[in-house]
C-alpha cells in the first residue's frame, strides 16, 4: 500500500499562508491534492502539518475535503513523518510538498513502476534535478525510513526530512528519475513568495513545456547500483 504525505504550513518565512492562497480559483493546496488523487486515492492522501495554532485554518481547510490530516512538530518535519507514518501504516508513501500547483501526477505514475522493487529504498527526481522546481517528487520505503536513527539527524535533515539518504547514498538504493532535457531544471513552478504566485497566476495560458514537461525518459542509479 502506498500513501502520500503532503506537507504544508502556514507559517512560511517568505510567504505566510501560502498554501492557502489562491491560485486559478482554489487555495495552491487544493490543486496539489487534486494532482495527486489523479494517482493514488483521495482516502490515502493525508496531509502533514504542525500542532501550532497558525495551522488551524490549514487544518479546517483541508478537513472540509474530507482529506485525513496529521499534526506534529513544526520544525522536526521527520519526527512529524514517522510518527504520521505509526498512525497511517503503509509500504510506500511519497513526499510531496505543498507549494507546487502544478505538480505533474505523471511523474508520481512514473515512480509507481517501483512499487513492488525489493532492492529499491527510494525513487527521487532531484539526483540531480532534471524537471522544474515544483515538480519534485519522492517515493520513499516506509521501513526503511522508520530504521533511521533519529537522534543521529541535524536539524537540516530533520527539517528537510529526506537530506539523510542524500548524504549517505552508499547506504540506500536509491532511482533517479530524468525528464531527458535538463534545462527544465531552470524553471520554477513553485510558489515560494507572493511574486511566483503573480507570476503563474499571471499566465493565462501555460505554455505544454510548464504544464506537462516531458515524462521521464530515462532513469538513472545511485552508487550502489541496482
Amino acid at each position: 500500500m502506498i500513501r502520500a504525505l503532503i506537507q504544508a504550513r502556514m507559517s512560511s518565512r517568505r510567504f505566510p499562508g501560502k498554501v492557502l492562497a489562491p491560485f486559478k480559483g482554489q487555495p495552491i493546496i487544493a490543486h496539489v491534492i487534486a494532482q495527486v488523487a489523479r494517482v493514488i486515492p483521495a482516502d490515502c492522501i493525508t496531509v502533514t502539518t504542525s500542532v501550532e495554532v497558525s495551522d488551524d485554518p490549514l487544518v479546517c481547510y483541508v478537513k472540509s475535503l474530507d482529506v485525513p490530516i496529521f499534526r506534529g512538530s513544526l520544525n522536526n518535519v521527520f519526527g512529524r513523518f514517522h510518527a504520521c507514518l505509526r498512525a497511517y501504516p503503509c509500504d510506500w508513501f511519497f513526499r510531496i510538498s505543498a507549494d507546487s500547483p502544478l505538480l505533474n501526477s505523471a511523474i508520481l505514475q512514473q515512480m509507481l513502476v517501483y512499487q513492488d522493487r525489493d532492492d529499491v529504498d527510494l525513487v527521487t527526481n532531484v539526483l540531480p534535478r532534471t524537471f522544474p522546481n515544483g515538480q519534485s517528487a519522492e517515493m520513499v520505503k516506509t521501513a526503511v525510513f522508520l530504521s533511521i536513527d533519529r537522534n543521529g539527524l541535524t536539524p537540516y535533515e530533520k527539517e528537510h526530512v529526506t537530506p539523510f539518504f542524500y548524504n549517505h547514498p552508499d547506504r540506500f538504493r536509491i532511482v533517479n528519475l530524468e525528464s531527458g532535457d535538463p534545462g527544465l531544471a531552470d524553471t520554477s513552478l513553485a510558489v515560494d513568495t507572493l511574486e511566483d504566485l503573480d507570476r503563474l497566476e499571471g499566465k493565462t495560458e501555460l505554455s505544454d513545456r510548464d504544464r506537462d514537461p516531458s515524462p521521464p525518459l530515462s532513469v538513472s542509479v545511485s552508487t550502489l547500483c541496482l
